[in-house]
């Protein structure tokens, strides 16, 4: 059984799908390729499903038709697949949540969970994760009151008592003579569904915008930069960022001297087209 098939309900990106199941059938058959492929697909060019894994083409319904007959998909991984690949293209905000919903349905006819209510309802609000280090960090005595005022922006008392209910129900703080303690350290957002979150990332990003315009230098951080390079130069800047993240949650795990909550966010996204002669290629 082919691994990359086996789990196809468990992707959120098709283009990555390709590249496991691709990737998987080369160890698997020594005559496999992207040419093989292709003639098997009925695909007149030997690099089409290269170019869109590589983001350079998208699929069109005709080429999902072709890649869904010689995969032999079942009908429901048929359609689970089409959807995907909606979810991925879609233009608009509204066409995503569409696809988005129509995904959570079929996972749910084949009772398959892509994550658990608690790591899903600990994303729903951008306060939870605020509260539930300053419930643990802080000398906080169960004054909500207090709690509220010292999240910035400020929420209410009931939303900070709501807060800390659902974090005790789901698991993530507990009480231990007199004093909240966190049940596991650290939380990572990086397999929750890209829409699960979309949400929460929004109302984090108008906050950055808020102290980047309000807060004084000393007390925030914040660096723009306009680059031109090339898609390997692009990588390795992603290689660079995501290992100082990786260092700068390894200090934060082990510090004793907790003053503020803070959020930290590494964006590297294109404002142009691709140019020069791959994006003549592509025309």
């Amino acid at each position: 059984m082919c691994i990359a098939l086996e789990h196809l309900f468990d992707y959120d990106d098709f283009r990555k799908f390709l590249q496991d199941y691709f990737e998987e059938q080369k160890k698997m058959r020594s005559v496999f390729s992207h040419r093989f492929f292709a003639a098997k697909a009925g695909f007149s060019s030997s690099s089409y499903c290269l170019n869109v894994i590589r983001g350079r083409f998208n699929l069109t319904p005709k080429s999902i038709e072709k890649i869904s007959k010689a995969m032999e998909f079942e009908p429901l991984q048929k359609t689970y697949f089409e959807v995907l690949v909606q979810y991925n293209q879609a233009q608009q905000v509204a066409e995503r949540e569409h696809a988005w919903n129509q995904i959570v349905q079929i996972r749910k006819q084949i009772e398959f969970t892509h994550v658990t209510t608690r790591e899903q309802g600990y994303f729903e609000k951008w306060y939870y994760p605020i509260v539930r280090e300053l419930a643990v960090s802080s000398d906080w005595d169960g004054d909500y009151r207090v709690l509220a005022r010292s999240v910035v922006p400020q929420i209410t008392t009931d939303e900070a008592r709501d807060a800390v209910k659902k974090l005790l129900e789901w698991g993530l703080l507990k009480k231990e003579g007199g004093r909240y303690v966190e049940t596991s350290q650290m939380l990572d957002a990086s397999e929750i569904p890209p829409m699960a979150l979309r949400r929460i990332r929004h109302e984090y990003m108008q906050h950055a915008m808020g102290a980047v315009e309000s807060m004084p230098k000393n007390e925030r951080f914040a660096a723009f930069t306009t680059l031109a390079m090339s898609e390997k130069s692009y990588n390795y800047a992603v290689e660079v960022l995501e290992e100082a993240r990786k260092k700068i949650i390894a200090r934060a795990a082990n510090d004793s001297e907790v003053e503020r909550v803070y959020e930290m966010m590494l964006v590297a996204f294109p404002m142009s087209k691709k140019i020069g002669k791959e994006a003549e290629n592509e025309k």
